[in-house]
């Protein structure tokens, strides 16, 4: 059960650190979204979201 559940949660781990990761990247570098709201929210969001599935992750892991 734990790899059929892995299977599906590992990509969007990834998913939800890439887009926190572009997000600050936008929010930092000089351009459009430079201080944004949009590009601050998507980060708070999606860290969110990548701090849950992280500890999901551990938890599905913890026996390994």
């Amino acid at each position: 059960m734990n790899n059929k559940v892995l299977k599906y949660l590992n990509p969007l781990l990834l998913i939800a650190f890439l887009s926190t990761v572009i997000a600050m990247v936008m929010y930092k570098l000089p351009g459009a979204l430079n201080g944004s709201e949009l590009a601050g929210e998507i980060h708070e969001t999606s860290g969110t979201v990548f701090i849950v599935i992280a500890i999901l992750h551990v938890f599905f892991n913890w026996g390994w």
